[in-house]
């Protein structure tokens, strides 16, 4: 071999060591980031796993959720109606009473509005010295209960009452020509003031008062 092979040969060992070296750390390389691209996606994908089983959890907490509520609104809804019922049949009952028991039911409510409002005059005129008494206290029924209690209402009312109120306040108690259009119960007007005594407004007012209890007699506390 001569001088310049030597050489030749000598370059080309020397290039090819030096291209091994440069493929090796190349390989090294491509090693390192493969390793690291696979330990980021990993991280990646089990980030998403995590917010794929946070999201479940929560979509699932949320129809749970859902699902509770709707049963308790169903749940309140259906006790409303068999409380809505409850009221309605006993208000439907009051029409089955006698007529001597639904006449002194009568008696009771106009009765209790009189006396409220003589009290209430009396009471402005000491405080105030003013005169509110209106004209007259007219009795107003519907169109049945006045035709068939009017008359022995107001004739109960002025005999029983005799004594119990200043004579010129029931001297004022009188049965109206004007007729109420109330299923039952009547109205008191009393210049142009009208108190409410219908059955509608007794039972609103005895609901108001008894619902919370009768609805935890018989369904219990609400779950």
């Amino acid at each position: 071999m001569t001088g310049l092979e030597k050489v030749t040969a000598k370059i080309i060992a020397d290039a090819k060591t030096d291209a091994d070296l440069v493929l090796a750390r190349a390989d090294e390389e491509c090693a390192a980031i493969r390793a690291a691209y696979k330990e980021k996606v990993e991280a990646e994908q089990e980030n998403l796993r995590e917010q794929a089983d946070r999201e479940c959890e929560a979509l699932i907490t949320r129809a749970r959720s859902s699902a509770a509520m709707v049963k308790r609104n169903a749940l309140l809804e259906k006790r409303a109606a068999l409380l809505d019922e409850a009221y309605a049949t006993a208000e439907r009952n009051i029409k089955t009473l006698t007529t001597d028991q639904y006449l002194d039911l009568l008696f009771k409510m106009l009765r209790g509005a009189v006396r409220r409002q003589v009290e209430g005059e009396q009471e402005s005129l000491r405080l105030y010295g003013e005169d509110i008494a209106p004209a007259a206290y007219e009795i107003l029924l519907n169109v049945h209960d006045r035709d068939t209690y009017g008359e022995d209402l107001l004739a109960k009312f002025k005999k029983t009452m005799y004594g119990k109120l200043p004579d010129e306040a029931l001297a004022k108690v009188k049965l109206s020509a004007d007729t109420a259009r109330i299923s039952g119960g009547l109205i008191l007007r009393c210049g142009a003031v009208e108190e409410n005594c219908s059955l509608a407004m007794l039972f609103a007012h005895v609901r108001r008062e008894t619902e919370g209890k009768i609805s935890r007699l018989l369904f219990g506390e609400v779950q």
